[in-house]
């Protein structure tokens, strides 16, 4: 894990410092060593985080044997041991033993097609010194992130996070209206947005070609998760169930390649449970988990994660974190993020990536699972949305506001936020409730945060029209198998993966996600919809993929979700936790 920066110009600049000042930004993501190269038209930076070949042979900046191909990159190719045989059966020769340079020859070789033979999490960038052309690519989930910016100069400058690009102070730092209106309505900046005007993230499978001298920006999906959808197994349950289990073990075991230490994240639950079990099978070293806790007790996991260990036996590790003494741990947390983010489990994620990052430098995590086999609550509640959607409107308010006044924030997830929230998405259609279910603002709310003067574009630009376009792309698909796309297509990538990023390489940790397997990942969007949630059972062929796997109080247990309590600290009004900390982050980011 790494980060990467450049800056494309077409006309002389004096020297590289905008890239060592964005490379120094981003020593977190790379403690190991820093990199850069000077080339007639781009300027190339890297830091590193060393996981495989620990030798200065898989330095970055890295070049073809001719100088043609120039490489940043940051991520894992878990098959690239395969490729680099392809590849030497091409004659190609290698230097080192690392990812990067299979990447680099691929790119050689194959061109923009390379990225279809990648099994990976990455953010790359590739200059053609002969063509003179830049090439800028991000995986499938969008796991590694990418931040760019064109400039009235025809300057492309790109970085892995937002505050690393912007040490370039040639980038102006407008605030962008339309992302604080779907942060204060999501909790998180939808892709290709980002806190700034004319700086944007490139989106999760995509990649872009920069050329003729700055002219030309063409964008490509490389990518449509949504055919997956269309094409479902005629397999048997059993078999969809064997299958799965095969699967899942098969990324597992390729995420284990390392030389370094390799742990694990583990909350007791059957995602990160499944993972670990697994890792035990094939991991010949000591087997080093992490988990953490709050003192309230429905915020705790950590005897359950215990309980885990024991079962499986690994070296555990387990930290109670205590929010009611201030706003210390939490305000830290929050600094890892480039712009606004209120998921409350940046918290407990950062924390845990702290305590991992002291004994391993890779961690494997069950992201991804709820996803790809419909973990949340929010799928039981498009199913209870048919039974309540003739109820009158009034009914609807009364219960929502009913809701309201039971919220807790000393409960995680209690039932009366649960209440407010699924009643007030019911007064909607189907799609737009399930993005409601998860809305922190209303429209008008909003309102009063931007000001009256915005009163036009807090409508205009709601995020809502931005799932809708999801939507459309899988409009002919179960309303399941529609919701769990979109949920990939947003809420995964822009949400759950910034969280795991910014929050572990903040503490110099990589974290892999074996759910996220292109591989597992397309064969479960392949599985018919009512087999990944049966009546009112989610995740019922996972839990049959894992039985035998897993003991039963594992598969039966409650899913618990890995919220913080930062009601505890924050008291705003009487506003639920989520509220409150959404307008909490909002503050300290924006407004002060």
């Amino acid at each position: 894990m790494c980060g990467i920066a450049g800056k494309l110009h077409w006309q002389p600049i004096l020297d590289n410092n905008p890239i060592y000042k964005m490379s120094e930004r981003m020593t977190h993501r790379g403690p190991d060593d820093i990199g850069s190269i000077s080339l007639e038209n781009i300027t190339l930076g890297f830091r590193r985080l060393s996981i495989l070949d620990l030798s200065k042979k898989a330095n970055q900046p890295m070049s073809t044997s001719d100088n043609r191909f120039h490489i940043v990159f940051n991520g894992e190719i878990y098959n690239f041991k395969e490729l680099r045989k392809d590849l030497q059966n091409k004659n190609y020769k290698f230097q080192s033993a690392s990812d990067t340079e299979v990447v680099l020859y691929s790119y050689a070789e194959w061109g923009p097609k390379c990225l279809k033979y990648f099994n990976g999490m990455f953010a790359l960038a590739v200059w053609d010194a002969k063509s003179k052309k830049l090439f800028l690519a991000r995986d499938r989930f969008g796991k590694k992130p990418i931040y760019y910016h064109i400039n009235n100069r025809r300057e492309f400058i790109f970085a892995s996070e937002l505050s690393a690009l912007t040490a370039d102070e040639t980038i102006p730092k407008n605030i962008s209206l339309e992302a604080l209106n779907c942060y204060l309505s999501i909790g998180y900046i939808l892709s290709p947005m980002t806190l700034y005007k004319d700086v944007y993230k490139l989106e999760s499978g995509t990649y872009l070609l920069v050329s003729d001298n700055g002219n030309k920006v063409d964008k490509t999906k490389y990518w449509n998760y949504a055919d997956s959808f269309r094409n479902k197994t005629k397999e048997s349950e059993s078999d969809i169930a064997e299958h799965v289990s095969y699967l899942l073990e098969c990324s597992v075991k390729r995420r284990l390649v390392s030389d370094v230490p390799v742990g694990a994240f583990l909350s007791g639950g059957i995602d990160s449970t499944s993972i670990v079990s697994i890792m035990k099978k094939h991991y010949s070293g000591d087997l080093h988990t992490f988990s953490v806790g709050f003192k309230e007790e429905s915020y705790n996991e950590n005897s359950d994660a215990e309980n885990a260990s024991k079962w499986i036996n690994t070296i555990h590790h387990s930290y109670l974190c205590d929010l009611s003494d201030g706003l210390d741990s939490i305000n830290t947390a929050i600094d890892a993020f480039d712009e606004p983010f209120s998921d409350t489990s940046l918290i407990p994620t950062f924390e845990v990536s702290k305590l991992a990052s002291q004994f391993v430098k890779v961690a494997l995590s069950g992201d991804g699972a709820d996803e790809l086999f419909a973990g949340y609550q929010t799928y039981k509640a498009d199913k209870y949305y048919s039974f309540f959607k003739y109820f009158p409107n009034v009914i609807k308010i009364a219960l929502s506001q009913l809701g309201q006044s039971f919220s807790n924030n000393q409960e995680k997830l209690n039932w009366g936020y649960k209440m407010q929230q699924f009643f007030y998405g019911s007064m909607f259609n189907k799609e737009e409730a399930h993005y409601l279910w998860r809305n922190y603002f209303k429209p008008s709310e909003r309102i009063g945060l931007l000001g009256e003067e915005n009163k036009d574009l807090v409508y205009d630009t709601d995020p809502i029209h931005i799932f809708n376009k999801y939507y459309d792309d899988v409009n002919d698909l179960s309303l399941l198998d529609k919701n769990l796309y979109v949920d990939c297509m947003t809420w995964l990538t822009d949400d759950i993966l910034v969280k795991v990023d910014r929050a572990s390489m903040r503490h110099g940790l990589e974290v892999r996600c074996p759910y996220l397997d292109v591989e597992l990942a397309s064969y479960a969007a392949s599985i018919p919809a009512e087999l990944k949630m049966k009546g009112m059972e989610t995740k019922h062929i996972l839990k049959k993929a894992l039985k035998g796997v897993l003991p039963d109080a594992v598969l039966n247990k409650k899913k618990s979700g890995f919220n913080a309590p930062v009601g505890v600290a924050i008291q705003m009004n009487g506003m639920d936790e989520f509220r409150a900390f959404n307008k909490y982050v909002f503050d300290k980011k924006i407004a002060e």
